[in-house]
């Protein structure tokens, strides 16, 4: 996560911080969706009368409500929930053809959604593009303007610019991640927080499928490149420079072909959807099953679920193509799993939500072995229930966890 633009930085987690009670609390009643007080007390080891003193001042800031009474042997036990629309924040996330626009309350779901193409060159450029569509979205959906945080933005590139060679679309190709969350919070004065793809959709699957706050996993997004994004007690891990998770980048084969980053042999190189539509459109049979021989200028990502499609089909060339890649991406999953010690692995992205049925089956078949034998873990590889929003949502979520413990 980039620092917000237009307000202070929230101090940076997992560097030695315990969460306070209060982004304890409000974290365990989002991944449970309803607790008690007691039930709250033992989730996050809290004591009884810190739980009390703390829902009191959520309840009076209108963040938690009281819904209802559970019975029990004894006194029946007040239930709480998060109010949804007591806290909101816009996500966005740029992709190379449409620009997704997605509302997020604080239990994770998508209030409401909005999807706009990208802007050509006589549209008034980039910043005009987001500000007017989060204007149309905030004003579509008829909530209070003050309970709105932040605008989270998903980058879809590394931080310090596009790299030669990048896959960049037009409309991204003069700006850096910093350049544009300063400006864009010059233009709607929201504080806007940057985020890369990987991490957002990472985020967006935690808040979405209600994980819970003890349980750690890694989210592999493929897009028109490949990443991943670590979740470890409730919170992104980005390392010292804000780029872990570039899973794209393990090294694959020592002496591999050099790739863009300037290293060699990396996953994104042997086995990325650049270099897969490249191999489909070098090879005269993958290419007439992909249908690729008449699309030129579409991008990486719509050739690669073309691959895909045809694959599915049942189409041999596109198939040995994605199972050739899968093999390189299942052997760094292995080296994830067994660097993080995590046993959620999540598929998200456009990539992997067109070919999960090549790549999940291949990640599940290396690991499976070791697991069983040496590491005593059972490792569970899902595709993401929120592919098409995950990243736009996880954006939004980030600016929600930035304000969960003021």
């Amino acid at each position: 996560m980039r620092e917000t633009v237009g307000e202070p930085a929230p101090s940076r987690p997992g560097r030695g911080r315990r969460p306070a009670a209060r982004e304890s609390i409000l974290d365990a009643i989002r991944a449970s969706e309803q607790l008690s007080r007691v039930e709250l007390a033992a989730v996050t080891g809290l004591t009884e009368a810190a739980v009390s003193m703390t829902v009191r001042r959520l309840l009076d800031e209108g963040l938690v409500v009281e819904t209802g009474r559970t019975p029990t042997g004894g006194k029946p036990r007040t239930l709480l929930r998060l109010d949804p629309a007591a806290r909101l924040a816009v996500g966005v996330h740029l992709d190379r053809d449409v620009t997704t626009f997605v509302l997020t309350g604080q239990t994770g779901g998508v209030i409401s959604r909005l999807t706009r193409p990208a802007p050509g060159a006589a549209d008034g450029g980039l910043l005009a593009h987001l500000a007017a569509g989060i204007a149309t979205l905030l004003a579509a959906s008829g909530v209070d303007h003050a309970r709105c945080l932040g605008v989270g933005v998903v980058w879809p590139a590394p931080a310090g610019g596009l790299p030669p060679g990048w896959d960049s679309p037009p409309h991204l190709r003069d700006w850096d991640a910093d350049g544009l969350g300063r400006r864009l919070a010059e233009e709607t004065g929201w504080p806007v927080l940057v985020e890369n793809d990987a991490t957002a959709a990472a985020v967006g699957e935690y808040w979405v499928a209600r994980v819970g706050p003890e349980r750690a996993f890694a989210a592999l997004y493929m897009g028109s490149g490949i990443g991943a994004g670590i979740v470890a007690e409730g919170r992104a891990v980005r390392g010292g420079h804000g780029a872990a998770g570039e899973f794209g980048h393990v090294c694959v084969q020592v002496d591999g072909p050099p790739c863009w980053c300037g290293s060699r042999g990396c996953l994104e190189a042997l086995a990325g959807p650049r270099t897969l539509v490249v191999a489909a459109r070098s090879d005269p049979a993958a290419l007439a099953e992909a249908g690729l021989g008449n699309t030129t200028g579409r991008g990486v990502a719509a050739d690669f679920a073309a691959v895909a499609r045809a694959a599915r089909a049942g189409a041999p060339r596109c198939l040995a193509l994605l199972e050739n890649s899968a093999r390189y991406v299942a052997a760094a999953a292995e080296s994830v799993v067994n660097l993080l010690d995590v046993d959620l692995v999540v598929l998200t992205g456009p990539g992997f939500a067109a070919a999960s049925f090549v790549y999940g089956p291949a990640i599940m078949r290396r690991v499976a072995p070791a697991d069983t034998k040496t590491w005593r873990r059972s490792v569970t590889v899902t595709v993401s229930l929120a592919a098409a929003t995950a990243s736009a949502t996880g954006a939004a979520a980030l600016v929600l966890q930035s304000h969960l413990r003021r």
